[in-house]
């Protein structure tokens, strides 16, 4: 089965956290390991013990502004997937399914979007790495090693849908799980206009 993972740039923006001061040395390496100095933003839950987020993808997206508008499809510098209209318009063009648009509150013109459905991850095949998991909240202050994508056997998608993976890979705010779409839903995509937009093509 081919599948293609959904990547996208950086909107140089967050949801959850206030953007800290950072230097021009600093702000060169946000693309590799993004600042998360920040304060978090008011009501936002965390872990007492740990600070990490325990309902991320509830929480409201008040207040967040985007810094970078160019793109079609983009991200936060903690995990959230955000898009245009012509994003959206394409989509529903398309007949694509799999994924649920919530309008951002501050930004109309965008939206975020999340995968309502699951595919599990091999994480065994993939010698996927979890570190430091919090005795409270049970989560991970890391946990790489998703690519190549491998899922596990039962991991069937549509040809034109969009999932989720199980497991959410990278480090404490910006953790979040793959976007992955099939066959004909990455074939259009490669064929769109979307700024950006980047997939990679995996057989899983």
């Amino acid at each position: 089965m081919f599948v293609f993972s959904v990547e996208c740039q950086d909107n140089d923006s967050y949801a959850f956290r206030e953007c800290p001061v950072l230097t021009e040395y600093q702000q060169i390496h946000q693309e590799i390991i993004p600042d998360m100095s920040g304060a978090t933003r008011a009501g936002v839950r965390r872990c007492e013990a740990c600070g990490e987020l325990t309902a991320k993808w509830e929480e409201s997206l008040e207040g967040l502004v985007l810094e970078n508008k160019k793109y079609d499809i983009s991200c936060t510098y903690d995990g959230i997937d955000v898009v245009s209209e012509k994003f959206k318009d394409f989509y529903d063009a398309n007949r694509l399914t799999g994924l649920k648009f919530r309008r951002l509150p501050d930004e109309p013109s965008f939206y975020d979007i999340q995968a309502t459905r699951i595919v599990e991850f091999d994480a065994v095949k993939r010698g996927t790495r979890y570190e430091n998991q919090c005795p409270v909240c049970k989560r991970y202050e890391a946990v790489a090693g998703a690519y190549p994508v491998y899922l596990k056997k039962n991991a069937n998608i549509g040809i034109n849908e969009f999932v989720r993976t199980d497991l959410e890979f990278g480090g404490n705010d910006e953790m979040s799980p793959l976007l992955l779409c099939g066959e004909e839903a990455g074939r259009l995509l490669s064929q769109a206009t979307l700024k950006g937009l980047d997939l990679l093509e995996y057989d899983t």
